[in-house]
């Protein structure tokens, strides 16, 4: 019987505890059954405990103090852990009108700049951002004074509220409260002896008195113990694990009065014991995860003093700060550019559009001279460069375009049967991206579309339904990928979903016959296989599918461009779908020019937490402990080793620092029967440690694999270490990865690179990780074609731009506009102060986020959005910062009028017009005493206005 079954059938008025072995890992799907998990972190170790953690803890506590009946799965281990006292578990509930008294940091909340996990808060002039344990959305209190004036559900992807709801109730966001009694108390314990931020596993150490779960039941329970013998058994391991942990004797004392209580408990209490077999119970979770927010190109958090920034008009120099200053025009905030010559530049914030931050090769670069024609030479210079670059570009892309393309129909029933055979539910993303996909594939036009996803995201499943579309379309696939494993990989996952429709599948990589090989080769060319997998052997000539519908190429990063370009000749309108996690920079940006179609899935998967990273020293106590630690919680780790020569050695060695674990080693040079039965015994658990070189880069894909450490990281690639570091952390337990190097220090470049694999933590970060890639070797050859030196000599932000302009100008000429570039009018002499009160946002981050937003808004909708978002977010708009609005309005409307400038003075507004337009002299007469062309017809100047933005109002209203 599943444990799922047996629940079910054991209905009880009545709290039930089913008490499991240690290590079983379950996603709960069962009506009013919550999990109480231990702590994912060894003792003394100086982490937090997971949100996700914290958040299961706090919210089944929180139900038996309420006195709901419900079942609870935990471990023994979980179950005698001390925790918070009943009485010190405070529900503080509040209503609209009632007084806020403020206290979440020592209610155990995080204070951060914006709420997205539970147990976080914020605070922002009169409001409060929360999210508490147990709760589907965070909620978001607006105040009046000190009495609450709204409280609202918001959504932590785009910080907007939803729902207005009439009260909350806080809870306790930690079994650590920060009150200073308590603090008081735990320093009177320790003595000063450890570090407070190494107890997150002790709160008993911070109360008066030691309490458990069990001091929450007041009402009739029941204990059962499913698999007694194994429960007993995994308790005293993890409990000789954990004491080992402890490195000195007073963390030795601690851990014995503070952890929890001893395993002889179990003689006294009463419970029941079944014996169920716990394999493969897990089921799927009926919540449905949100999408992470999509991440900027630029992160005015990443700016720091004396970074290099690019001015469009003025060049590069450096970034020195923000200012508030005062003029005959009003107050506004400058940002403060210094150039060569300590020659200094304010650039008002509603102008922020011109600036951006430099990314690309520092040390080679000078900043630019305010003195001289030197910079605006290198723009137009790198234009014409661009220019002659692009069109190269479009004639390959435009050839495609109009080629005739191959339309997939597809069977819906079919389809639909396919997809009822995963054994998830799709996120969000993943159904956007089917059906973009779809919606290509059944167009006349050749599909050539990028998916970009991080690893574990689910970008194979979005390929097994393309593949599947075009067969049962009765054309063939060709699906390529990297590497030995990987191809195997994914030849497995495909013959398991695509064995109940009859598709025949084959496989083509270094583990191929030769004999089986010529077979493959010439049933492909007969039409007999639907869906070839494989590596470069794909690549042969001797390659010829007889009805080629579908390319897939998987991390298509790790392919040259003529090696892609090489599948488009095997058949006209074939359709192409590249799949990478980090993509590399000629595809991210062909797509942002709009000249590929691109496809993000950016939401984890459901439990998904982020890795856990270090950055150290190799050491072999590191190595130890971090492999005992996922031992002791049933997982198996991952060591990376890249040279082949000594991998034997460094196997021979680990043997002996942690002579409790199986150890394996495997490399590229092994025996091919050698290399798949080690992955197997490792898919299997039958191999705690397996050693290998980078070939597991792309292929190793085990839930159970937990913990990464990669020795000499400094070794790697930006790209190479993300696609490692997405060997582990594909399950719902938090995973760990281990950055050691042996050097006794590290090169400025490695230590940047591993520092970016740290910071990029969240799942999705692929595309961001892309950018700052960029950023530290240079950016190499973005297009495929040689720009290096273009590109540092502007700055990527300012390159991209540019060429973003030049391939619009050059498609336009075609009459095939794809992005509409806006010039943004310059408006000169305008009065107010137009800048957001230190007062009202107080934090200068997110200030500089905001004027970028209102500097970069298209459209009048973008600023009316904003500006809701902001009164939402931050409270009632001040007067200074409608000004600003009213400001970004007219700007927008007179750019989208191709309004060049516009000069205000005492006595005129001065109009400049683009060159191709030619203004209509009645509308600007209608509000004004005298109106005048000046040098030419694209300049015009209106006399006697009284009021100039009630003007500048009226007559770009007109021009709409």
């Amino acid at each position: 019987m599943s444990l799922k079954k047996f629940i079910e059938e054991n209905k009880e008025d009545k709290i039930k505890i089913y008490v499991l072995p240690e290590y079983f890992n379950i996603n709960i799907d069962i009506k009013n059954t919550y999990y109480y998990p231990d702590f994912d972190i060894f003792p003394f170790e100086n982490i937090d405990v997971s949100s996700n953690i914290k958040n299961q803890r706090i919210n089944v506590l929180n139900k038996i103090k309420k006195n709901q009946n419900i079942n609870i799965i935990t471990t023994f281990h979980s179950l005698t852990r001390y925790t918070i006292p009943p009485e010190d578990f405070k529900n503080i509930k509040y209503k609209i009108n009632e007084n806020y008294d403020e206290n979440l940091f020592e209610m155990g909340y995080q204070n951060v700049s914006e709420v997205r996990n539970n147990s976080e808060y914020s605070k922002r002039g009169f409001i409060r951002d929360l999210y508490i344990p147990g709760e589907v959305l965070p909620n978001r209190i607006e105040l009046f004074d000190k009495e609450i004036d709204r409280i609202t559900y918001f959504d932590y992807n785009n910080q907007k509220s939803i729902k207005n709801i009439e009260s909350i109730e806080i809870i306790p966001g930690s079994e650590i409260l920060k009150f200073k009694e308590n603090i008081n108390k735990m320093k009177e314990r320790i003595r000063d002896t450890i570090d407070i931020n190494q107890l997150n596993t002790f709160p008993a150490l911070f109360y008066k008195n030691k309490k458990t779960l069990f001091s929450y039941i007041k009402n009739d329970y029941e204990i059962i113990f499913i698999n007694k013998d194994e429960i007993i058994k995994t308790f005293s391991e993890k409990e000789k694990e954990n004491f080992e942990m402890c490195d000195d004797e007073n963390k030795k004392l601690i851990y014995k009065e503070f952890s929890g209580l001893p395993l002889e408990i179990i003689n006294t209490i009463k419970y029941k014991e079944y014996t169920l077999n716990l394999k493969n119970n897990t089921y799927k979770l009926k919540k449905e995860n949100n999408t992470l927010e999509s991440l900027p190109l630029i992160d005015w958090e990443d700016l720091k003093e004396d970074d290099l920034v690019v001015h469009e008009d003025y060049g590069i120099a450096l970034y020195k700060g923000i200012r508030k200053m005062k003029n005959a025009l009003g107050e506004r905030e400058y940002i403060t550019l210094e150039y060569a010559s300590k020659s200094r530049v304010f650039v008002p914030v509603e102008r922020l559009d011109k600036l951006s931050k430099y990314l690309g090769d520092k040390d080679t670069i000078n900043i630019s001279n305010l003195n001289g024609k030197k910079w605006k030479n290198t723009k137009k210079k790198v234009e014409e460069k661009i220019k002659q670059k692009v069109k190269q570009l479009i004639k390959i892309y435009a050839l495609r375009e109009n080629q005739k393309g191959i339309i997939i129909k597809g069977d819906e029933e079919l389809e639909d049967q396919l997809k009822k055979t995963f054994p998830y539910i799709e996120t969000l993303d993943q159904i956007k991206c089917i059906e973009e996909i779809n919606s290509d594939l059944e167009n006349l036009k050749p599909m050539d579309r990028l998916l970009v996803g991080d690893a574990g995201f689910g970008k194979t499943e979005v390929a097994i339904r393309a593949a599947f579309k075009t067969i049962i379309s009765n054309y063939q696939v060709l699906f390529l990928a990297p590497t030995t494993i990987l191809s195997s990989q994914h030849y497995e996952t495909l013959k398991e979903r695509y064995e109940p429709f009859g598709i025949n599948i084959e496989l083509l990589n270094r583990n191929t016959t030769p004999k089986n090989r010529e077979k493959i080769i010439n049933n492909l060319k007969n039409g007999i296989i639907d869906i070839l997998i494989g590596t470069h052997s794909l690549l042969s000539e001797k390659i010829n599918p007889k009805k080629l519908g579908l390319v897939i190429i998987d991390e298509e990063q790790r392919f040259g461009v003529l090696q892609k370009e090489k599948f488009k000749n095997l058949s006209k309108g074939v359709n192409f779908l590249m799949m990478s996690a980090t993509p590399i920079p000629r595809t991210l940006y062909m797509s942002i020019s709009g000249l590929r179609e691109i496809s993000t899935i950016s939401t984890p998967p459901i439990g998904r937490i982020p890795i856990q990273s270090f950055i150290g020293k190799y050491s072999e106590r590191i190595v130890r402990t971090a492999a005992l630690r996922e031992k002791g919680r049933g997982g198996q780790i991952l060591y990376v080793h890249n040279r082949i020569n000594t991998i034997e050695k460094v196997y021979k060695k680990l043997k002996d620092v942690i002579p409790e674990l199986k150890i394996e080693y495997i490399h590229g040079r092994m025996n091919k029967s050698e290399i798949n039965k080690k992955i197997k015994q490792y898919y299997e658990g039958e191999i705690d440690l397996l050693i290998s070189t980078s070939i597991v880069e792309n292929g190793i894909d085990i839930p159970n694999v937990n913990t990464l450490i990669i020795d000499d990281s400094q070794r790697y690639g930006i790209s190479q270490l993300y696609q490692i570091k997405g060997r582990v952390g594909r399950s719902n337990k938090r995973a760990f990865a281990y950055f050691l190097y042996k050097d006794e220090k590290l090169k400025e470049e490695s230590q940047k690179r591993l520092e970016a694999i740290k910071k990029f933590n969240e799942p999705g970060s692929g595309l961001k990780l892309a950018l700052r890639d960029l950023e530290i070797r240079g950016y190499g050859d973005l297009l495929g074609l040689d720009q290096k030196g273009h590109i540092n000599s502007v700055g990527l932000h300012l390159y991209k731009n540019i060429l973003e302009k030049v391939t619009n100008e050059l498609l336009n000429e075609k009459e095939k506009e794809i992005i509409k570039n806006i010039e943004y009018t310059e408006i000169i002499g305008i009065r107010g102060n137009l800048l957001i009160p230190e007062k009202y946002i107080s934090n200068s981050i997110d200030r500089m986020r905001i004027y970028r937003r209102i500097s970069v808004s298209k459209n009048i909708d973008e600023v009316e959005e904003l500006k809701n978002e902001i009164n939402d977010r931050y409270g009632k708009i001040p007067i200074e910062v409608k000004e600003l609005f009213e400001y970004a309005k007219i700007r927008v409307k007179a750019s989208n009028q191709n309004i060049k400038e516009i000069e205000i003075d005492e006595k005129y507004i001065r109009f400049k017009f683009s060159e191709e337009i030619t203004p209509n002299l009645n509308i600007y007469k209608k509000y004004s005493k005298k109106v005048i062309y000046e040098n030419n017809v694209n300049e015009l100047i209106s006399y006697g206005i009284k009021d100039p933005i009630k003007y500048l109002y009226k007559i770009l209203e007109i021009g709409e």
